[in-house]
């Protein structure tokens, strides 16, 4: 049990986020509040969009096993204007901040964690088109997550290969969940499998 530094109201310690003094009705009316105030003008700003893209990179850098990250807010807001953020941010701006078109940092190489030697600046839309290519081309850690899925005729002769499940049921239309599992013969008379028979 702990007593909220807020609202003096003593509660379980789930009802706490961490080790905040603050229970978590009283850090989401501060945080409410306080978005009523400033609204989302930090958070557009290029100080606000810099700060977002640190600590998603240092979460994402735990999350993928890669550690602390090997630089601060500080050198990679000097990266990131030496680097033609300003004009990426600018256009961002001018866009009516559509969303692809947001300032975005990808790393050149999946396998390792962010660091200023392995970052290159982008925007949203050709982050998300890299992460694409990877998949479609079973490269980087997006590619390596892919499992190959074959596709028989009624015979078992091998008729295409996929990259993913994901490709597959797009080119089909339809979910293949089950025929793989149950190994048997889906509309059109296809077989599927995760190895080749």
């Amino acid at each position: 049990m702990k007593i909220c530094k807020e609202c003096k109201s003593e509660k379980d310690n789930d009802c706490f986020y961490g080790v905040q003094g603050e229970c978590k009705e009283c850090t989401k009316l501060r945080v409410k509040k306080n978005s009523a105030k400033v609204g989302h003008k930090y958070d557009f700003s290029e100080i606000g969009v810099i700060r977002v893209i640190y600590k998603t990179q240092k979460r994402h850098n735990k999350l993928r096993g890669h550690g602390d990250m090997s630089y601060t807010k500080k050198e990679l807001s000097l990266w990131l204007y030496d680097n033609g953020f300003k004009c990426i941010y600018d256009l961002w701006v001018k866009s009516g901040w559509v969303t692809g078109e947001k300032p975005s940092v990808d790393r050149l190489d999946d396998f390792n964690g962010y660091s200023l030697q392995n970052i290159q600046l982008s925007t949203w839309n050709a982050n998300r088109q890299h992460q694409h290519e990877d998949i479609m081309s079973a490269n980087g850690t997006s590619g390596e997550r892919c499992k190959t899925l074959y596709k028989y005729d009624g015979i078992k002769n091998l008729i295409a290969t996929y990259v993913s499940y994901s490709s597959a049921a797009r080119d089909m239309g339809y979910s293949l969940e089950y025929q793989i599992k149950k190994k048997t013969k889906c509309r059109g008379g296809y077989f599927w499998s995760y190895a080749p028979f």
